[in-house]
């Protein structure tokens, strides 16, 4: 069954579920991934000791408890015709330990058939899969592409939301407009960490607290039989008390397209971000990308991956730069579950050819070449 006509049927409309009269106009779905993740990488300066990647993403631990862990149940309720509510009630692994959250809270107002305003926190619509990130069972890979979806750690928008979707024949059109604020958190980067501009003590997977405010952006999107085209921009003010940076600029962009057509299946991002040099520490410039073509045979599905990492229009030593290769598979379990395997191959490099080679691990690696294995069940209810 294609992956989009799930996620729209199952996440976005909601499951009924008949419950006590009290809530008979309430709607709720759900869904879940248990993820686990092994890298077995030496630090090229003690080959003895191994690193972590990606924000301790993956160790040389066998660890089922990731934060790539993910239960969540949303709820929808009519208030009137034109007014209904969501909330999205979250838990995470790892560092989180499953402390719930409210990743979506907000108020939908229908105007007309094509066009609706939200108020509340919901999500950002940053990249081409930013509506249901958290939902392993709606992409392909076992985890979302590491290059590209590492750099822009928020998540939600606390604000004002205007959407416009509308079709045409065949095709489909969306433009949405947001704005708003949020608080955050983010973990210092491994290239600063170890530079000796780290005066502040911080070490790998310290969390920075960092808030936005001023945000404005846009979202859209064409598609038509399979074919689905996505551009997106947004511009915030940032601040960083712990980096004494007090709203500062940040602006990010991308890129994407998704063909999902028999049993073919392709996806691809290209993304931007641009920051003032007050915040070229905590957020260097960046230009990411990749592309990922899968082949369905029956339920079971093989894909690759090829994906990378680049400094941005402003060189800092802070950058990361890195390419990969991915290998995986998905395979159908039954109706709204799958199970997943990858392997990823990461290949770090320099800065400008001066800098160390991090990438993203958090330290420099023996042979500038690491693999990393993941695999995970994702189910939605």
């Amino acid at each position: 069954m294609k992956y989009r006509i799930l996620v729209l049927a199952s996440m976005l409309t909601v499951v009924h579920m008949p419950i006590a009269n009290a809530f008979e106009n309430v709607e709720f779905s759900g869904y879940m991934t248990v993820m686990g993740t092994y890298a077995k990488v030496k630090k090229k300066a003690n080959p003895e000791q191994n690193t972590k990647y990606d924000n301790s993403f993956a160790s040389d631990r066998i660890d089922f408890d990731t934060r790539a862990n993910t239960i969540g149940f949303q709820a929808s309720a009519g208030v009137t015709d034109k007014l209904d509510v969501t909330l999205v009630l979250q838990a995470l692994g790892g560092n989180d330990q499953y402390n719930i959250s409210a990743e979506w809270a907000y108020a939908n107002y229908l105007v007309s058939d094509d066009f609706t305003v939200r108020l509340g926190r919901f999500k950002g619509p940053f990249f081409m899969v930013s509506e249901y990130s958290t939902v392993g069972y709606a992409y392909p890979w076992v985890t979302l592409p590491h290059e590209v979806y590492s750099t822009n750690p928020m998540t939600a928008v606390t604000g004002l939301d205007f959407v416009y979707n509308t079709g045409l024949g065949d095709w489909d059109f969306l433009f949405e407009v947001y704005t708003g604020s949020g608080k955050h958190k983010a973990t210092a980067l491994p290239t600063f960490v170890g530079s000796s501009a780290n005066t502040m003590g911080l070490t790998n997977g310290s969390t920075v607290n960092f808030s936005t405010d001023g945000m404005v952006g846009f979202n859209t999107s064409i598609g038509t039989r399979g074919i689905s085209l996505r551009a997106g921009y947004f511009s915030t003010g940032v601040s960083i008390p712990s980096f004494s940076i007090n709203t500062s600029r940040g602006n990010f962009g991308g890129v994407g397209l998704i063909i999902d057509w028999r049993d073919i299946l392709v996806y691809s991002e290209y993304i931007i971000r641009d920051t003032s040099s007050e915040l070229l520490a905590a957020f260097p410039d960046q230009k990411a990308w990749y592309t990922t073509l899968g082949y369905r045979f029956g339920d079971f599905m093989p894909y690759v991956t090829l994906g990378g990492i680049d400094e941005g229009k402003d060189a800092s030593p802070y950058a990361v730069k890195q390419s990969s290769v991915s290998l995986g598979f998905r395979y159908e379990v039954g109706a709204t579950s799958a199970i997943k395997f990858e392997v990823h191959q990461a290949k770090t490099d320099s800065v400008s050819g001066t800098t160390a080679k991090y990438g993203l691990f958090d330290d420099p690696i023996k042979d500038d070449k690491g693999n990393v294995f993941a695999a995970s069940f994702d189910l939605i209810f």
